[in-house]
């Protein structure tokens, strides 16, 4: 197993490994020819005119009247080559998805509620209602549905091709205790046509807004996985997409490593990169804002998606902006050095029961060097002109929750081809509120705090089935588990695999957080929307 080791050196914090495979959007939307294609270069006439008629107008059947995400122009590209014999080349292929992308693809704000699924989010839980969920998110998430707009006939075409693609989806659960098709024509793809159109003021006013330029400097903030909180400044550069990135990641115990990657972007905003920090890959799925000044969503190791963080950054010399502090949250009675991260800050002030004990500008903001009372429990406030953010100095924690508090991990290798998926948890440190009692809900969070790493058998069955032995492994210092391998079990009963159910525990200065770990099952098919 590797480690980031300029950023763990003397931190005792392990590495991480990766996948054998690569995550499909990732690998293909990231390595773009250096000439994207234009509408004028034919390439979707050439390529899609053979099966798709064309209109008076030029508009080809069908994808005349859907917009999609890149991802989504990706799975159905892909899908064209395989199911129907499209003959493409992999530039080809990723030029046409970015000529989709710009002229039948989605406005940031079509997008916003759904980024999860883009970002690979591991621990989102969906809210759907109760006919979307048995029509649709049997097979799929409802945010691939909601990241799609058709004209209602190409919705009701939809349906069709379903029945036409997977013949039985009417006989399998939730299916055939149903007339699965009538509904599906005349409820569903209306109440979809209704919510997700294909015309919208939203789009037609980002197809007409101007592309911001992402070339320049950006200050960041991330949490990389057996590191924990890090920030960081990266330059992108290039006279044409896809643009070089080249920056350094700097660690809360200060130690950096370089980073280095190609970045892309799609429809103005959708960005798209592919790093490498200290030796290991990373995806980066990140949302363009503020005029191009921002970037928001998740940074991920390529090969294990579970494993990553948020990602926010804020471009310089696009205004002040603040990302945040690392670390985030401190012990009292001493003195501790932070980052205050952002964009052209100025002039700090400090309030709260600290005394600064000096300031010092960086390329990622500023260092702030504080002093504090023992057993003091409160929110430092650092600001600025037009900023201010929170750092939280505590004696310590009444309440540790373990974050994420329930996400899965699935089984893989045995002898297989499918690698395990892991989980990643942090603990997080709060006080009690206004209240005075914890674990209520006007508790203050601290933060993320250090911890100690078991699982436990979550239940009576876990226990009599010894999941703790054989569901996997967690690393004490990290928080990160490992599942065990695939395929059947001779020890366990009926020769089962090692799936279990597992509580994660977090032990910090003596409180006690837990959480629940679903170990199951493998994912055969891992398209780039899942």
């Amino acid at each position: 197993m590797k480690e980031l080791k300029s950023l763990t050196a003397g931190a005792g914090r392990p590495g991480f490994a990766r996948w054998a495979g690569a995550v499909l959007g990732g690998a293909l939307l990231l390595a773009l020819p250096a000439a994207p294609a234009s509408a004028e270069d034919g390439l979707l006439n050439r390529l899609c005119a053979g099966c798709h008629e064309a209109d008076a107008n030029g508009g080809l059947s069908r994808i005349k009247g859907q917009r999609k995400t890149p991802e989504g122009w990706l799975m159905t590209i892909v899908r064209m080559r395989l199911f129907h014999g499209l003959d493409i080349t992999g530039d080809e292929q990723r030029q046409l998805v970015r000529e989709l992308s710009e002229t039948n693809g989605l406005a940031p704000s079509e997008t916003a509620d759904f980024r999860y699924i883009l970002e690979r989010n591991p621990s989102t839980v969906e809210a759907l209602d109760q006919q979307m969920g048995e029509m649709c998110a049997r097979c799929h998430s409802g945010a691939r549905v909601a990241l799609q707009r058709r004209t209602a006939e190409e919705w009701s075409l939809h349906v069709d091709f379903h029945v036409g693609q997977w013949p039985t989806i009417e006989y399998q659960a939730l299916g055939r205790d149903r007339e699965w098709f009538k509904i599906a024509k005349t409820e569903v793809a209306p109440k979809l046509a209704e919510a997700y159109p294909f015309e919208t003021d939203a789009w037609t006013a980002w197809k007409m807004a101007p592309r911001a330029d992402v070339r320049g400097d950006w200050v960041f903030t991330t949490r990389l996985p057996g590191v924990g909180e890090t920030y960081g400044r990266m330059t992108v550069s290039g006279d044409a997409e896809p643009y070089t990135v080249i920056g350094s990641v700097v660690g809360a115990n200060g130690n950096w490593t370089p980073m280095q990657g190609k970045v892309s972007v799609y429809t103005g905003y959708e960005w798209r990169a592919a790093v490498t920090i200290a030796g290991e890959k990373f995806s980066q799925v990140l949302m363009l804002g503020d005029k191009g000044g921002s970037l928001t969503g998740r940074q991920f190791l390529t090969d294990e998606d579970p494993l990553g963080g948020s990602f926010q950054a804020a471009k310089v010399g696009a205004g002040s902006r603040v990302l945040g502090i690392v670390p985030s949250a401190v012990r009292s009675g001493g003195t501790a050095t932070v980052q205050v991260v952002g964009a052209d800050l100025a002039n700090p002030t400090v309030t709260g029961p600290v005394q600064p004990a000096g300031i010092g500008f960086n390329n990622f903001g500023f260092a702030l060097n504080l002093q504090s009372a023992p057993g003091a429990n409160a929110k430092v406030a650092v600001s600025g002109a037009g900023w201010t953010t929170d750092l939280a100095v505590y004696g310590k924690a009444d309440v540790i929750k373990v974050e994420p508090g329930y996400t899965i991990a699935r089984v893989g290798g045995g002898g297989g081809r499918t690698p395990p998926v892991k989980a990643m948890f942090m603990a997080v440190g709060y006080w009690a509120g206004p209240d005075g009692q914890p674990g209520t809900p006007d508790d203050i969070r601290i933060g993320e705090v250090p911890a100690n790493w078991a699982v436990e058998p979550f239940d009576a069955t876990a226990e009599e089935l010894k999941d703790v032995k054989y569901a996997g492994t967690m690393d004490a210092v990290s928080g990160i588990f490992t599942p065990g391998p695939a395929g059947p079990n001779p020890e366990r009963p009926f020769s089962t695999n090692n799936a279990g159910n597992l509580k994660i525990v977090a032990d910090s200065g003596g409180m006690r957080g837990e959480g629940q770990l679903i170990v199951t099952v493998q994912r055969w098919n891992d398209p780039p929307i899942r």
